[in-house]
């Protein structure tokens, strides 16, 4: 199933400017509840809401257009697949962002087989790397640019997910298969390697205001 087709995009039934508009107002959850119930107008809904969301999330994590691009195609492709499974005692948002981060897992992966096999014939090791272009890193915030350079890819993706994504610790835990405590853990220590990468002057507490 195509689910980026701009026929599906404007597909809403008998009406559907009206369904369109009665659909920007309805929360994630009532969407995908539809959604599992085969309506594909809800599903294109959420498929606006979260297209650049996963995008964004998979770049941030890969470094890579292609790589991210492929990625939120496939999250969205298993969202709208599994959409019958999704219950609604979780956010929606972490439900995708957990496709999302198995995908992303998938591909860092695959470039670590194919580093390993580019190794294995005496060839220099080298394709798309996990930190962002010199260019692109430019362009975050001192913080960010920060925060990118002194932490795991891992670690940076829980920042990411709760500064970046507002997500509380609980829902970050149901993206990336940790525990809340866990993820609070690895926050507070990111936090304090973010300060001291951007100098004594910046505290922890600062640190939280500016990302």
């Amino acid at each position: 199933m195509a689910v980026l087709t701009e026929r599906e995009r404007a597909a809403s039934g008998n009406v559907p400017g009206a369904v369109l508009c009665a659909e920007v107002h309805d929360s994630d959850e009532s969407l995908a509840a539809r959604a599992g119930k085969g309506d594909r107008g809800a599903f294109t809904t959420l498929i606006g809401r979260y297209e650049h969301r996963v995008y964004r999330f998979a770049f941030v994590r890969l470094g890579s257009e292609h790589d991210a691009c492929e990625v939120a195609q496939e999250t969205l492709m298993r969202a709208w697949k599994a959409a019958p499974s999704y219950r609604a005692n979780a956010a929606y948002s972490s439900w995708i962002l957990s496709i999302a981060h198995n995908e992303i897992v998938n591909v860092v992966r695959r470039r670590r087989k194919d580093r390993r096999n580019r190794v294995g014939r005496n060839a220099e090791p080298g394709g798309a790397s996990n930190v962002l272009k010199d260019d692109e890193a430019e362009a975050l915030p001192d913080v960010w640019r920060a925060a990118r350079e002194v932490l795991e890819d891992s670690v940076f993706e829980i920042v990411w997910l709760r500064y970046a994504e507002d997500m509380e610790p609980r829902q970050i835990a149901t993206v990336t298969g940790r525990t809340p405590v866990g993820v609070r853990v690895l926050l507070h220590r990111a936090r304090a390697k973010i300060a001291e990468a951007l100098g004594a002057q910046v505290s922890v507490s600062e640190v939280d205001e500016q990302v």
